[in-house]
Formats: structure tokens, C-alpha cells, sequence
């Protein structure tokens, strides 16, 4: 008997003709098998997609979207307002997949749909900032301007290397700012060049595999990259072996905490989950088990 009744797969048709077939053709057999009823819907704009988000939390009990780390943004942003949003499933489309790699869900549509269809349902945190909800990150300073800055032609030809490079000429001309940051009504004076507020692991595919970010459990992880010096990068880096402690870094500080404020001398733009539309001075909270998304059982998790 098929675990689901209904089931609804939401895909933006911008992306082309060719490739919404060849999505279709990868994820839908799989979807159908576990489904009672499924019902593809395709969108046009962000505000489709918001609409069709909202609609499908009528009536589907699961809806998977197909899509990046910016379209997934888009659907928290909008089942994060819902009393009774459906479970959520990410079928990875983009070009970093960020907390689709931080639910180690697989990278290619045709695996990702046959692993969470079989998958166990977690109660994932989201958070609340200025209002607006994220997923992975929050973050002001080098990661604005590397967002900012990517060629889009670079990213057409290059993928997520467009990140790496556009984060490496950003960190060059990075310029060190002061942040207030408050945690739990604790206040520290920072001096950085990025400061990261983070619920999930990976950042433009950069995964920050410490035990301690875990988007499960209530809480979220504060960085500040105090310099852009090579010390400071390669701290940074370093993040990525487990062994590494962070209260032993010289360069990069380690906070976590449930409600967290930023306020800079100046106003500065704020990235969420890849998109910059807030500002400076933001106040963040956490939202524990907000959603409930599908993700691989444990002996279906391959290594990427």
C-alpha cells in the first residue's frame, strides 16, 4: 500500500521546457510509487510558488520541491507561517544544494526521490529572523559580497566553483567591521569581516561537519571570522576535519544560543540562505522542530 495519499510535486518552469521534462522523468516514478494521488504543479514566479506552497498545504500530506537553496528558502518562508504545513521533501536542483547536503540527501533528482520516499520524517529547526524565515544561514559581511559578486556567466560555465572563486576575491577586498552580537542576553563586541548564524552544515558546498550543528536540536551556531588573514582562512577551513575544536581557534569565534541580535556601526546587508533582501540591526530566534521534512535512512546515506 503506498505510504502516502497525496502527494505534491511542486518544479519552477523557468527553468526550461527540456529540463522540467527530464525532472519529471526522473523523480516522478518514484514519488508514484509510494502515492496514493500525485499532482505535479508548475510555477511560474516566486509568487506561484508561495501560492502553490500554501495550496498544496490544503489538501497534500507531503509536498516535494525541486529546486535549489533559494526555492527551498522560498517554501520555508512560506509553510514556516502555517499551523499545519504538509511534510517537506527536497529534491535537489540547484548549484550548491546546501541543506539538502546538511539532511545528507542525495545529489541527483532520480536518488533523492527514491531515498525519501523510503525515508525516515524528522522535526527540523527553522528561525525567525526580523520576521522572515531561513533554513540554513543567516550572515553579514564577506558572504553578502560574495553572493553579490558572482558572474553570472562564471556560474553558468563553473556551477558551485563560481562560489569559491567569487568568496576568494571577496575575502581579498574584505574590509573588518564591528558587530554587537547578543546570545541569550549575553553581549559581545566582535571585530570581523563574517559573521554566520547558522542551522545548517554546508555553505556554498563548504560542510562544516561539527557535531555540534545539528538543525534538530533547538539550537543555532554563531562564527565570526575575525580577519581575512591566511590564519583566519585556514582556521576556517580546517572546520572541515572533526577532530578540530573550536574554542582551541585563534581566528574564528564559536557562540550557540536560542535568541540572537546583530547590530553593526553601519548598516549592512544580511544574506539569507543565499538571498539579500533584509538589513541590519537583525534579532533571530530559533523555531525548534518548525517543519517536518523527509530525509534518507541512515544505510541509504551515501558519501559524496
Amino acid at each position: 500500500m503506498p505510504r502516502f495519499d497525496r502527494t505534491v510535486l511542486l518544479y519552477n518552469a523557468q527553468a526550461g521546457q527540456s529540463m522540467s521534462d527530464a525532472m519529471i522523468s526522473l523523480t516522478t516514478p518514484a514519488l508514484a510509487e509510494e502515492s496514493q494521488a500525485i499532482e505535479l504543479v508548475q510555477t511560474n514566479s516566486p509568487e506561484e510558488f508561495t501560492e502553490a506552497c500554501k495550496q498544496a498545504s490544503e489538501t497534500a500530506d507531503v509536498l516535494f520541491v525541486v529546486g535549489g537553496d533559494g526555492t527551498i528558502h522560498l517554501a520555508v518562508q512560506a509553510l514556516s507561517t502555517l499551523e499545519n504545513p504538509p511534510i517537506l521533501g527536497i529534491l535537489p536542483g540547484g548549484t550548491c544544494n546546501d541543506f539538502a547536503r546538511t539532511l545528507e540527501i542525495p545529489l541527483t533528482l532520480d536518488e533523492a526521490a527514491a531515498a525519501l520516499v523510503r525515508g525516515d520524517i524528522k522535526e527540523i529547526d527553522t528561525a525567525r529572523i526580523n520576521g522572515n524565515a531561513f533554513l540554513n544561514f543567516a550572515g553579514i559581511g564577506v558572504i553578502t559580497d560574495a553572493s553579490s559578486n558572482i558572474d553570472p556567466h562564471l556560474k553558468e560555465r563553473y556551477g558551485k566553483l563560481s562560489y569559491f572563486m567569487s568568496g576568494l576575491r571577496s575575502l581579498r577586498q574584505a574590509e573588518p567591521f564591528t558587530a554587537t552580537v547578543e546570545i541569550d542576553g549575553i553581549t559581545h563586541l566582535e571585530e570581523g569581516v563574517l559573521v554566520l548564524v547558522m542551522n545548517g552544515k554546508s555553505i556554498g558546498t563548504h560542510t562544516v561537519p561539527l557535531p555540534l550543528i545539528d538543525p534538530t536540536d533547538g539550537l543555532l551556531d554563531v562564527f565570526i571570522i575575525q580577519s581575512s588573514s591566511i590564519s583566519a582562512v585556514r582556521e576556517w577551513f580546517s572546520l572541515s576535519q572533526p577532530e578540530i575544536l573550536t574554542d582551541e581557534l585563534e581566528h574564528v569565534t564559536h557562540y550557540q544560543g536560542r535568541r540572537i541580535s546583530i547590530r553593526t556601526e553601519q548598516e549592512m546587508d544580511v544574506d539569507t540562505d543565499g538571498e539579500i533582501y533584509l538589513k541590519t540591526p537583525v534579532e533571530i530566534k530559533i523555531e525548534p522542530k518548525k517543519l517536518k521534512m523527509l530525509v534518507p535512512k541512515p544505510e541509504e546515506v551515501d558519501t559524496f
